[in-house]
């Protein structure tokens, strides 16, 4: 990935995703949630302030930048772990957040983090997140991992599926790179 710190500095402040958001307006009761990829933690952030225990998990080490963004009470909501998709160990949670973070999951690996990941939902608990689709510029990149629409679907097949969109657009990346983006947005319940 580009300069994984410098990515985090120039996102740190920015506004949590619009799915995460779109979920928050479903008033579902706060509970567990997984942060997978957190980043600079803007949705664990925002999934906090809205009565939401986050585990925030990232390959590097992003503990400091999410605890300036909360007060002493809300930084008892959070727990930072430090882990690469390949070894990940995840606890059972309601809500499963992976947003612009499973792609850089290696192809080799991708189906045993994708199956912890639905074993650590909950019945009827949520993923939230999204995926790179084929379309998109990083999709000659040979230690990621993308999909087309229908890929995307089946893997949901032991969800509801809420809310599911494609979205393609040429825009910069957050350190300034042009970029076409093929993005697979989905909200999903866990049956």
């Amino acid at each position: 990935m580009e300069n994984a710190y410098e990515y985090y500095e120039k996102t740190k402040n920015a506004l949590p995703r619009k799915n995460i958001r779109k979920f928050i307006n479903m008033n579902v009761k706060p509970g567990i949630c997984i942060d997978l990829g957190c980043g600079a933690g803007n949705d664990s952030i925002f999934l906090i302030k809205n009565g939401w225990k986050v585990i925030a998990i990232d390959k590097e080490d992003t503990e400091k930048i999410i605890r300036e963004n909360l007060n002493k009470e809300e930084q008892e909501y959070l727990k930072f772990e430090k882990q690469d998709f390949e070894n990940i160990n995840l606890k059972s949670c309601n809500l499963l957040v992976a947003n612009f973070s499973l792609s850089f999951c290696n192809r080799n690996t991708f189906d045993n983090l994708w199956n912890k990941i639905v074993s650590s939902i909950s019945k009827e608990g949520y993923f939230v997140g999204n995926f790179f689709g084929k379309k998109d510029t990083w999709s000659s990149r040979t230690n990621m991992t993308f999909f087309n629409k229908e890929e995307v679907q089946e893997l949901f097949s032991c969800f509801e599926i809420i809310d599911f969109n494609e979205i393609e657009k040429d825009s910069k990346t957050a350190l300034g790179k042009e970029k076409h983006w093929h993005i697979i947005n989905v909200i999903a319940k866990k049956k």
